[in-house]
Parts: structure tokens; sequence; C-alpha cells
């Protein structure tokens, strides 16, 4: 099947992939008798493509959408060499036709692949198919150390989704699903370090932790990923070395307050009120209620006050959490205040979830330029900052300035041109000729050897960096990489730094990486349904080729004709061979 996407408009009954209840085997209410296989809301309408990603095709699905390459399937294919001629009838046999190859190596599923991979009975062991793996991006307002223990209940947690999926390759743009969320956290981090410096808290005993989770569209991956390794006392460093130095310090779920979570927040369907969803099930502590009823009253007198004038509205307390990595921390830590913000109540506003037409055009289809909707999130990211900062500081924020540019820059990097200007300055002179004019997709991809990272991620973790961290004034490279061995609390970065700079710029920041991948893999228990198991199969490169063929009349003539000649051919031979005596005389030998 080839499908051809040709223009910029989208099909107005939607189109997401995705099933009507995303996430559901893995979420906090998979068990729950009132509100598992979201019997109190279908967040995802169905549509014509719903479950489209979870059914197993036995033949490949192209999409293409190179407008040279669909005139010449479509103009210079079909309607030249398959459409009726004028006058005639129509053509029982088609001239033109396509190969399409997308050779999988994978079968049955990750168990059975994994399983194959690792059976070692050849000195050059095949590869069937790899886990589903790549970087969480996490900060902190405050640098952390070993010397200095961590409160329990001290750490406000601001998080998002980092990545989306599509059925595609190569065509993920997650404009709602996940760009809106995780830009929003950008620019909250910004204003946050900005209070921080502004006004500088007395004292510093709460702390945020900013995190941009990955693969959470693949049953929450990167938030399974961290619950793990806090669990097992080692997040933020996974499997470091002890060091005389001072590290930065190891986070547990105890040590976490509350937890704000952007999800999808874009200005879509002619609303741009903000809806806040909190968990019924945690929230029957009267304890976390209070906890979680102050947060809500923080983030709407936040996002009411001038001058952002927001429209919030509560969700029902009696309606659960929309899709979210949050879930997984419930799983764990019940004692968690939550609150996850989105643009919508009960089903989702986003037509385009988890699809390939959740693009620019699915911001703009309700005639909002990139402007209003840089405008509508820097407003969100404010109210988040503000509340937040109250939270931890007891504080009110003070002369917060909103920087639409900067939003607008970040949007414009994720969804519509990967060679923008702010890309350019996060990246040094080496690395600037991989960036593009098209958005870097936003799958979770594989890494099969240990040292692969999407470009996005790469890029995400310089910018959160950037944004926040400090810009070091004169201070050269080598020295930049100097100070990176001798300070092992922060993230030293070398930078292009803002057009005009001729030197660089180095920037000390808390932000860092950290492993997305299953915990199912590092316990080798793949039949768990306590994490996923998502693998992607060993594929070979896929491609398309148009050619010509001849008409049914023609092949059937040299069939017949073909068939002609072998028998003319068959009764010569037979006939040569009953007169080989008289046609072939044998003669006698010279000499004998």
């Amino acid at each position: 099947v080839i499908v051809l996407r040709s223009g910029q408009n989208l099909p107005s009954e939607g189109f997401s992939p995705d099933s009507t209840c995303p996430n559901d085997g893995f979420g906090l209410y998979r068990d729950h008798n009132q509100y598992s296989s979201c019997k109190k809301v279908s967040w995802n309408a169905k549509n014509p493509g719903t479950d489209m990603f979870f059914t197993r095709w036995n033949f490949p699905i192209f999409l293409v959408d190179n407008e040279t390459s669909i005139d010449i399937i479509v103009n210079k294919c079909f309607n030249e060499h398959n459409l009726p001629d004028k006058g005639s009838h129509e053509r029982k046999w088609p001239l033109c036709a396509a190969q399409l190859r997308s050779r999988m190596s994978a079968a049955k599923d990750s168990v059975t692949c994994i399983r194959r991979s690792e059976n070692l009975v050849t000195m050059n062991p095949l590869r069937y198919c790899d886990p589903l793996t790549d970087r969480n991006v996490v900060s902190t307002l405050y640098a952390t150390t070993t010397e200095k223990a961590v409160s329990n209940r001290s750490v406000v947690v601001v998080g998002a989704r980092l990545d989306t999926f599509s059925m595609f390759d190569g065509l993920a743009p997650g404009a709602d699903s996940s760009v809106s969320g995780f830009v929003t956290l950008l620019i909250a981090a910004q204003m946050l370090n900005q209070l921080k410096v502004a006004q500088k808290p007395e004292f510093e005993k709460n702390n945020v932790l900013f995190v941009m989770f990955n693969g959470e569209a693949f049953d929450y991956i990167g938030s399974s990923r961290i619950v793990y390794d806090m669990e097992k006392g080692q997040f933020p460093l996974v499997g470091q070395p002890a060091s005389a130095k001072a590290q930065p310090a190891n986070l547990a779920l105890q040590h976490i307050s509350h937890f704000v979570e952007l999800s999808q927040v874009a200005p879509l369907g002619n609303s741009s009120t903000v809806y806040l969803h909190t968990d019924p099930v945690s929230t029957a502590s009267t304890e976390v209620n209070r906890t979680v009823n102050n947060l809500v009253e923080q983030i709407m007198k936040a996002a009411q006050a001038q001058p952002l004038e927001l429209s919030v509205e509560a969700s029902p307390h009696e309606q659960p959490l929309p899709p979210s990595s949050v879930q997984r921390f419930l799983k764990k830590d019940k004692n968690i205040a939550t609150v996850v913000i989105s643009n919508h109540d009960k089903q989702f506003l986003n037509r385009y979830y988890n699809s390939y037409l959740d693009s620019w055009e699915n911001l703009n289809s309700t005639g909002l330029d990139l402007q209003a909707v840089a405008i509508h999130l820097t407003k969100l990211a404010a109210a988040v900052a503000s509340a937040v900062f109250k939270v931890i500081t007891g504080e009110d924020a003070k002369g917060l300035a909103l920087d639409k540019f900067r939003t607008m820059e970040l949007l414009e990097c994720y969804i519509l041109n990967a060679s923008c200007a702010l890309f350019g300055e996060v990246t040094n002179k080496a690395s600037v000729s991989a960036l593009r004019s098209k958005p870097f997709p936003l799958y979770v991809s594989v890494d099969p050897n240990g040292r692969t990272i999407n470009p996005s991620t790469v890029l995400t973790r310089l910018v959160m960096a950037y944004l926040t961290g400090e810009h070091l004034k004169k201070v050269t490279k080598e020295n930049c990489t100097s100070l990176a061995d001798a300070d092992r609390l922060h993230q030293y970065s070398w930078m292009d730094g803002p057009e005009g700079n001729e030197t660089g710029l180095c920037v000390r920041s808390t932000t860092m990486m950290t492993l997305a991948r299953s915990p199912a893999h590092e316990l080798k228990d793949w039949s768990t349904r306590e994490y996923s198991t998502w693998t992607e199969s060993v594929w070979e490169e896929a491609s398309l080729q148009v050619f010509l063929m001849p008409s049914l009349r023609q092949e059937v003539s040299v069939l017949i004709g073909g068939i002609a000649v072998f028998l003319i051919s068959l009764l010569t031979v037979h006939c040569v061979n009953q007169q080989a005596l008289v046609l072939f005389t044998p003669r006698a030998l010279v000499g004998i």
C-alpha cells in the first residue's frame, strides 16, 4: 500500500493509530475496578486509524510526501498508463506497477525475538531485534551533592514526555502530543532559574527536578526506568564508580512532594482553556488531598492573575488521570501530590494523537499562527513557574518576564525547521552541519551499540542547559573541559553561543541524560506485566521501485511464442536424433 500525502490538508474525521485508551496496560489504573480500561473516559476518540499501530500487516505500507515522487507515481505512472485511454474501455491490465521492499528480521514477539538474538550458536551471532532505547533529559534548579542529605518530600518534579510515534519511519512530529508540553517545560525551567537569580530565596531547602521522559508513547519506558532507578538508589547516576569528589545526590521516591506534568497543552479546537487533572486514588488520603488542592489553587491563582489571565478549570475530582508519566510514580508512591495540566477535560482535543499528522498543520488548523501558540504556552509556563516557586520558597514570583520570542524559537526548531538559529547556538561548529531543514523525528528509536542517541534528545539536553545554566565568560574550550574534570556536581557544555560570538561559550548546568530503556531488559524478564518489553526489528533499507509492464496481450503473445519455439525445437531435436546415423556418418580414423 502506498499512502500519498500531497498538500497540508488534514482529514476532518481525525487520524490516530494509537488505541482509544493509550498505555492502559502499564498505567496506574490497570487493575482498578472503577477506572481500568478507560471505563470513565475514553481518552483518544475512535477514528479511522484506531489501533492501526498495533495491527499486524502482512504487506508493506509506505508513505510518500515528496511532490516530485507523487507526480511520478500518480501522473507519469498511474494516470498515463493505467487509466483508460480517451474513448476506450477500462484497462484490464496495469501497465505501470510499483515494487515495495521492507524486509524485517524479527518474528512473532519480543520474547521470542530476544531469545533468538541471544542464542550464541555462531561466532558472529545475528541480531533480530533491539530494545527501544534512548535517554531521559533531567535537570535540577539547585545543584545537589552527596555531601548533603536530601530531605523527604522536598523535591517538586516538573515533567513532560519527549517522544511520540507514528506508523512511518522518520516521520514522528508530535506537535501537540509531546512538543507543546516539553517546550512549555523548557520555558518554565528558564523562568524558575531567572526567579532564583533575581529573588535569591533565603533558603534552598526545597528543590525542583525537571524531567523530560523518553519512550512514553510505548507504555511509559522512560518514567518506568526512572522509578526503577530511584528504587535502586541510582538516580540520576547509574552505575557510577565511587569517587572522592562530591557527586550529584541520588534522588528517591520519598524525596518527591509534588509532581506537575505538562501534557498536551496547545490551544486546539477553538479553546484556550487549561484543565488541571488530579488522581482520585491518591487523594483518598486526607493529607495528600489537602496538598493537591493547595497546588491546584496556586496554579489557578497564578494563571488567572494579570498579565496572564488564562482560562483554567479543574477536572472533576472523581475523574482519573489521562495517560501521563506520573502514573508510574503513583503506582509506587501514592503520597505524591499530583496535577496533570492539559488542553482537554475528557477526550483529547488532538485528533491526530501519536500520528504523522500531528504536525504544525494540526496546531494551525484553528487559524492560530506561531506567535499566538507561543503566547499561550509562554503564559502557561509562567503560571507553572510562579506556582512552583511559591511551593518551594513560600514567596510570590515578582517581575516575571514573558519571553514569547524564545517560545517561538523553540516551536520553530521542533516542528518546522531543525536548522534554526537556537539549535545553531547550542551546538558547536563541528555539529552544526548535522542540522537539517526538516524537524527531527521524536520517535524513541534503538541503541544497539550503547552510544546511539537521537539528535532531538541531544539537542534538547543542550537547549535545557543553555536556558537554565550559567554562561561562563572568558572561558576557553580547553578550560571548559578542565572545569568538567574538576567539578562533578555540574555538567559543562561547549557551544557556539549567540550570533556574533566568535569565541564560543562554556555553559555550566545541572542538566544531564539518564538511560531510557525498560527495566525488563535489565531483569531479563520479558514476560513481566510490570514493565513493557517493546523492541524494534532489525530491518533492511526500504525501497520503492516504479516500472512499466507489458500488456496482458503482449505477455500472452510472448508466452505462446515461447511455447511454440520450445515445441518446434523439441520436434527438430527429435527428428535430428532419429536420423543421426544418416546425418552424421562416422569417419575412419587416420592410420587405421
